[in-house]
């Protein structure tokens, strides 16, 4: 039986997480994706999509009603770089998608809407009392701000105006992004492997390919404003993660300390890198159906250390101060 084709639109399609979500919904030709994409964008791998330039906030709306989404993948996030930055990101995202959610709502058949939110969400969480998909919202770090820019859509689903579904990755690792900033590259000029603060914090981990299947499953198998906690395995602690970097490369261990970690990054980062976030799922027959690959840390890191040292030579030197901006 032929697959059910789907229209697909994917908002911040370029991103960390974007690109593995486009990546994998592109190898099944049921998907008909259209992406929406920033100025800047190089569109020579994005050629075989529709592509459509412009923002949230100022996107015209009569491309949904010329191509009706049956899904739309949200994963675009204005930025910011301090304090006041972000809080000026925050409102103006919050204004955008109270525009976008009320363009969906009244599209003759709205659409499932996926918002791909992230764990910091949920705050600090003991290792007895894990967060569930239903665990209370307690923003810490980057997400006392992300929080602001979800509004629109909680409340879209709080009044049953849509089909809004929350995934809510963990760390993800990837040849990208936080691992790559404040692992890789240290590991590149240090020749160690720095362990923030204490250690003992605990870390849910996810393959940035099988983060990508699991955001896709929850729009085929999860059901009406359901959220879903994205990740493979037990939690770690930060040490046995930093443990198991070892293992792979060699490497010895480094303690950051929580002063030096606040001096190296700020406190938004040091929080975002040193709070303990144990994930559970009430869904694992979401997890059966996606086609995940890395159930275990120790395959999960060396697939991306693996990666990262094929494309970069094996430990080069990094930059002179040993961190990417």
């Amino acid at each position: 039986m032929e697959a059910m084709r789907r229209n697909i639109w994917i908002l911040g399609g370029t991103g960390y997480i974007g690109r593995a979500l486009v990546s994998f919904l592109a190898a099944d030709p049921a998907n008909h994706l259209h992406l929406l994409l920033h100025k800047n964008t190089p569109y020579r791998f994005l050629e075989s999509f529709n592509t459509f330039t412009g923002s949230i906030s100022k996107f015209d709306s009569h491309w949904f009603e010329r191509y009706p989404p049956d899904v739309v993948f949200h994963l675009a996030r204005p930025a910011g770089w301090n304090r006041v930055t972000r809080e000026w990101a925050a409102r103006r995202g919050n204004s955008a998608n109270r525009r976008l959610a009320e363009l969906m709502a009244n599209l003759e058949k709205p659409p499932v809407i996926v918002y791909v939110s992230g764990s910091l969400l949920y705050g600090y969480r003991d290792s007895h009392d894990p967060a569930m998909e239903d665990s209370p919202i307690s923003p810490a770090s980057f997400a006392k701000h992300y929080y602001k820019t979800e509004l629109p859509w909680l409340n879209a689903r709080k009044y049953d105006l849509l089909d809004v579904r929350f995934a809510r990755p963990g760390w993800i690792v990837g040849a990208d992004s936080w691992f790559r900033k404040f692992f890789w590259e240290p590991m590149r000029q240090w020749k160690k492997i720095p362990c923030y603060g204490s250690g003992n914090q605990l870390m849910s981990l996810v393959h940035i390919n099988d983060c990508a299947a699991l955001i896709d499953a929850l729009s085929r198998y999860g059901s009406r404003g359901q959220n879903l906690n994205v990740f493979t395995g037990a939690p770690v602690r930060q040490e046995e993660f930093c443990e198991l970097l070892a293992g792979i490369t060699g490497m010895g261990i480094m303690k950051v300390d929580h002063q030096k970690l606040r001096i190296l990054y700020g406190t938004t980062i040091a929080r975002a890198l040193t709070t303990s976030i144990p994930m559970g799922t009430q869904y694992p027959e979401i997890y059966g159906k996606a086609a995940i690959r890395f159930t275990d840390q120790q395959s999960l890191l060396a697939d991306v250390i693996g990666f990262l040292k094929n494309k970069q030579g094996v430990l080069s030197p990094g930059p002179a101060n040993g961190f990417i901006e």
